[in-house]
């Protein structure tokens, strides 16, 4: 028995089988109808069987042909979802990405993203993981995260990085604070107004110091803005956050003011691990995160004006 068979000669039988008729077979197929007839006869040749029953006036499985084709009508059934499943994976329709990113990015970055790509690939599951910069950079590393959105110089051999955009260092303090009346704030002052800051190791901490020409020295320190925010409004003290993690400028309870002397900035980069294709729907995801962040202003809200800076301070 020869094993030369092909799909075409399978799906020609099977055709053939299901309509109870060579013409209508050939039509169903888009095949002339000597072409299946020959792909039919190929097929029994290699198999050294006859498979279909043939008089003038109808076509009938034969007793071999009965048992052959419920096998072959789901090895056909098989193999047509996996190339759907392949041809949806290509077009982004299925898929699953990890990106793993600093938490002010998930805050309020992600979210506004997510909420478009989802309109766009309803099929696309995303896990967001929020971590340190130093973890984001194992993550991707070792492939448990396909993205990464960090504070991450774009020189690391082992990354490729794309500039997604600049935010600059704002205090965040309650709208009955009195350096709400100001216009900006300088370092000095937001230090004797007993700073929250962002505990040591986490990017926002990183970047703040590494702006500043004498560190700053925090009263109470959280490992996300979210707790920040909290503290903040609860009236522990005042915090110094970039854009992304600034609140809401409609918030009732919470307001903020530029930092200068000096301007603190952060940069954030969109990471994949350098030499390694994304999958089809991480490279979907990249390209959302890319056009969302053109789309839209992340660098944070216009800052409230709460009146001029008193003079003499």
């Amino acid at each position: 028995m020869s094993m030369n068979m092909n799909l075409r000669q399978l799906r020609a039988f099977v055709a053939v089988a299901q309509t109870g008729s060579f013409s209508r077979a050939a039509r169903l197929l888009g095949l002339s109808q000597s072409a299946l007839s020959q792909a039919v006869q190929q097929l029994e040749a290699d198999l050294g069987v006859r498979l279909l029953d043939r008089t003038t006036r109808s076509v009938q499985l034969s007793a071999i042909g009965r048992e052959f084709l419920p096998g072959v009508q789901r090895v056909l059934a098989d193999l047509d979802h996996q190339l759907q499943d392949l041809r949806d994976l290509k077009e982004h329709r299925r898929g699953h990405v990890t990106v793993t990113c600093v938490p002010s990015v998930a805050l309020r970055l992600l979210p506004q993203v997510l909420a478009q790509f989802q309109e766009a690939h309803p099929m696309v599951s995303v896990a967001v993981r929020e971590a340190p910069r130093h973890q984001i950079i194992t993550a991707l590393r070792s492939g448990d995260a396909e993205l990464g959105v960090a504070n991450v110089p774009g020189d690391d051999p082992d990354l490729d990085s794309t500039f997604l955009l600049t935010d600059s260092f704002a205090l965040v303090m309650r709208r009955d604070h009195p350096l709400a009346a100001h216009e900006s704030v300088t370092w000095e002052e937001a230090g004797q107004a007993g700073l929250i800051a962002m505990a040591p190791g986490t990017g926002i901490r990183l970047e703040m110091e590494r702006g500043l020409p004498a560190p700053a020295v925090p009263h109470h320190e959280a490992e996300h803005p979210a707790t920040l925010l909290a503290m903040v409004e609860a009236g522990v003290g005042v915090a110094p956050l970039p854009g992304l993690a600034w609140p809401r400028p409609d918030h009732a309870g919470l307001t903020f003011r530029p930092l200068v002397e000096p301007r603190v900035e952060r940069q954030l980069f969109l990471i994949k691990r350098a030499g390694r294709d994304l999958t089809p729907a991480g490279r979907a995801l990249h390209r959302a995160i890319l056009a969302g962040v053109a789309k839209e202003d992340f660098s944070g809200a216009a800052v409230p004006r709460g009146g001029r800076r008193p003079r003499g301070q």
